[in-house]
């Protein structure tokens, strides 16, 4: 009899042992056929914010949360406020809570171990989003921040050497921000294309943090002293960051519409629906779009179908997923990043150990900022415009006659009748 119950508790506790190993290898024990794993924290992304005190980073947070969701995924983000010490507290942190984590860096080089430690001892996936680090991540997609700030400063040269003949003693004023940003650092990047090769333009580079308040200090001071006689201005962010700029030429009698003698050459990047109208009213004269839209919804997809396509990466041998590269991707219906042929590659970089890929950077003007696939358009749908009601400002001279077609179907597109009220600069 003891002999029976011995062999039957040894036959029991081999059942419980085959059991296990076919859960961990994911194979069911009745008829060895696969079974999906399911993932641990119940299909939840954490996004990590360097900032969200301005409309354009929050269009981030509502584009990726957006994607995310329609995918019956949990999500929920947070912010560093700019700090390298709180971000890297919370990727290790919240590592131990998300099935994935979307990282916007707070800069290039600072959570490099922090992402390593994720992945590494908390088997969570980590792509850096928007901004690129250094180190190793899944993979990342950021905006062409270096092509467009380059674009931009050889466009600044060129409007200026068309219309006084030469560039010599000319002076070009570059505004931007906090430079441990990756995005800002590369378009400053680009924008000192003028400084090695046309030594003979005056220009001044001017750095405004990480809040609109502090660019428009600095423009302010600038158009007040040393960028007095500006040329020309280029400004890495706009929206709320180029706000200071314009108020600051209407306040110092150097705000002139497009085509006037007198008129400074303003260009930006971001997009933003209140820098869109600026340029259907005649104010500035380029814009190079970021495509938060488009970004968000490309990375999702991609991560969806080489990242977190089943959860095995949860289970030993813990197998962190790879993408392959270089990988072509497209532009996301209903976004627009310079028309359907355009596609970015994720490709390995020489200046990040993470497969690398650059949106492309579409130039808008008045021949086609009233495409409404422009996020600068779309987003009003979602979040509405970034400042309401768009500020006007009493620029000198006549006002181009194509500003009210642009504006009027604008109104029209948008139901904003009463959208653009004047507000007159101090």
């Amino acid at each position: 009899m003891k002999r029976l119950k011995f062999f039957g508790l040894k036959k029991a506790m081999m059942v419980v042992f085959i059991v296990a190993i076919f859960a961990v290898i994911g194979l069911c024990p009745l008829t060895g056929q696969a079974q999906e794993l399911k993932f641990k924290h119940g299909k939840t992304m954490w996004l990590l914010m360097p900032y969200t005190g301005e409309f354009w980073w929050n269009t981030i947070v509502e584009y990726v949360g957006k994607a995310v969701k329609l995918d019956g995924w949990n999500f929920y983000f947070t912010t560093a406020e700019g700090s390298d010490t709180t971000q890297f507290d919370q990727i290790t942190t919240y590592a131990q809570k998300a099935d994935i984590l979307f990282v916007f860096p707070t800069s290039f080089v600072s959570i490099n171990e922090a992402v390593r430690i994720a992945e590494e001892q908390y088997h969570c996936p980590v792509v850096s989003f928007k901004g690129y680090i250094t180190g190793k991540s899944r993979f990342c997609e950021h905006f062409d921040d270096y092509k467009s700030g380059e674009l931009m400063a050889k466009e600044a040269v060129e409007w200026i050497q068309k219309k006084y003949g030469t560039t010599k003693g000319k002076t070009i004023v570059a505004i931007n921000g906090d430079l441990k940003q990756s995005g800002w650092k590369l378009r400053q990047d680009g924008f000192d294309w003028i400084k090695e090769n046309h030594p003979e333009i005056n220009y001044i580079t001017i750095q405004g943090g990480l809040t609109p308040e502090g660019w428009a200090d600095v423009a302010d001071a600038c158009l007040a002293g040393a960028g007095a006689n500006a040329d020309a201005i280029i400004s890495a962010s706009d929206g709320p960051y180029l706000l200071g700029t314009i108020n600051a030429l209407s306040k110092y009698g150097k705000l002139y519409y497009v085509g006037d003698p007198k008129h400074v050459f303003v260009a930006s990047i971001d997009g933003k629906p209140s820098t869109l109208n600026w340029l259907r009213m005649g104010y500035i004269d380029t814009v190079y779009s970021q495509v938060p839209d488009a970004i968000s919804f490309s990375a999702w997809e991609v991560a969806k179908k080489y990242i977190v396509k089943d959860a095995s990466y949860q289970y030993p041998p813990y197998p962190m997923p790879e993408i392959p590269v270089p990988l072509t991707v497209r532009q996301p219906e209903g976004t627009y990043w310079g028309g359907k042929d355009v596609v970015m590659i994720i490709q390995k970089v020489p200046y990040s150990q993470t497969p690398t890929g650059a949106t492309p950077a579409p130039r808008v003007d008045r021949n086609n900022v009233n495409t409404w696939e422009l996020y600068g358009n779309s987003i009003i749908r979602l979040l509405g415009e970034d400042l309401r009601p768009t500020p006007t400002f009493p620029a000198k001279g006549t006002q181009p006659a194509w500003c009210k077609k642009l504006l009027d179907e604008y109104k029209a597109w948008a139901g904003l009748a009463d959208a653009l009220t004047e507000i007159v600069a101090d």
